[in-house]
């Protein structure tokens, strides 16, 4: 019987193309053909103002006075921050009372005792945070960059997209990052942790301006701080104390001191992308097209145990049984027989099991 089920790309070398795309449209500075290093900016796009609302009534004790009498600015004139917007004399012309425009902008509107002032737009940038060649153009859209490289796809990430040289804080998968583990060569480098990591960590991290954070898991609790951090977080197996697998550790570790990017996916219902971790490599080192391998469990398929009493357990299919297995909640499920990493040998059910290729 053949059994299908997800996958999770731990791929050692490969040639692989991301896009690099402008959240609207802007401007494209990279052609077709361009080699790009991963700090080179591909295009330009400006970011829409902010609209705020300036309440004239205390700052020109107004009293149910229509502000219009006391306007120096119109709707539609820029403004430079501190610029006077209203102006109410007091006391002759001497000390007179003055609403001053908060920020850079253009005046919106008016009404008898509001004004609305959009702040100025600003200038936004796209980099590669990939070192590779532009192999096609989307005008005013993005580009997609092609590369050889190792790629591992991670389960959760929050952050931006950021790039820097690969740091391993622990030995093990197992271990947790503390503190202690958090040193000077953290600083401005992707850290790759173990098991999990504790607040003081995070904190010491942030204060070595670390570039990205990968772990197998990482507590619940700690969510939100992972989340305010100036730097991207990415797990590569759950939410919860968990050892990244041991293929991707071994992957990632052949490559400390190597420049990686890190990209926390995004969650769009419509267009998800899985957090991943990518690694240049020299061109001569590709071995396969960047293609997904067909999710099918046979003997001798790497697969992780995602779910359940062994969830986060890698090893290696060594048997297809042709029924289902009977378990102890009383069910029958189709299932496989796996070798683990650990040399234990046991059953689980297929949709609680994920390819690792």
């Amino acid at each position: 019987m053949k059994h299908y089920t997800g996958i999770t790309r731990v791929v050692p070398a490969a040639v692989l193309r991301r896009d690099r795309m402008l959240p609207t449209r802007g401007k494209i500075l990279v052609s077709i053909g361009d080699r790009v290093d991963a700090v080179d900016i591909i295009g330009t796009y400006e970011t829409p103002g902010r609209l705020l609302t300036l309440d004239a009534r205390p700052a020109l004790n107004l009293k149910g006075r229509d502000i219009s009498v006391y306007l120096q600015r119109r709707p539609g004139d820029a403004v430079r921050q501190g610029d006077v917007i209203a102006q109410q004399p007091r006391l002759g012309k001497w000390f007179p009372r003055a609403l001053r425009a908060p920020v850079s902008g253009r005046i919106v509107a008016v009404t008898e005792s509001q004004i609305v002032l959009e702040s100025e737009v600003q200038e936004a940038e796209v980099r590669a945070h990939l070192s590779g060649r532009v192999v096609s153009v989307m005008p005013e859209r993005g580009a997609v960059i092609e590369t050889t490289g190792a790629s591992v796809q991670c389960a959760w990430g929050v952050g931006e997209m950021s790039h820097g040289v690969l740091r391993a804080a622990v030995e093990s998968p197992g271990d947790a990052l503390t503190e202690d583990r958090v040193d000077v060569s953290c600083l401005g480098a992707i850290v790759l942790g173990g098991s999990g990591a504790t607040r003081e960590a995070l904190v010491q991290l942030g204060k070595m301006q670390a570039r990205g954070l990968i772990l197998g898991g990482l507590a619940s609790d700690l969510l939100e701080e992972a989340a305010r951090l100036p730097f991207p977080v990415l797990l590569t197996e759950a939410i919860g104390q968990r050892p990244i697998n041991q293929k991707a550790f071994d992957l990632l570790m052949q490559y400390v001191g190597s420049e990686a990017g890190v990209d926390p996916g995004d969650a769009n219902p419509w267009n998800p992308k899985r957090p991943e971790i990518l690694i240049p490599l020299p061109v001569s080192t590709a071995a396969q097209a960047d293609v997904v391998p067909e999710a099918a469990l046979a003997e001798g398929t790497s697969v992780r145990i995602v779910r359940g009493e062994n969830g986060g357990a890698t090893g290696t299919v060594i048997d297809l049984p042709e029924h289902p297995i009977c378990y102890d909640v009383g069910g029958a499920l189709p299932s496989v027989e796996i070798q683990t990493d650990a040399g234990d040998r046991l059953f689980a059910p297929v949709n609680c099991v994920e390819v690792l290729g």
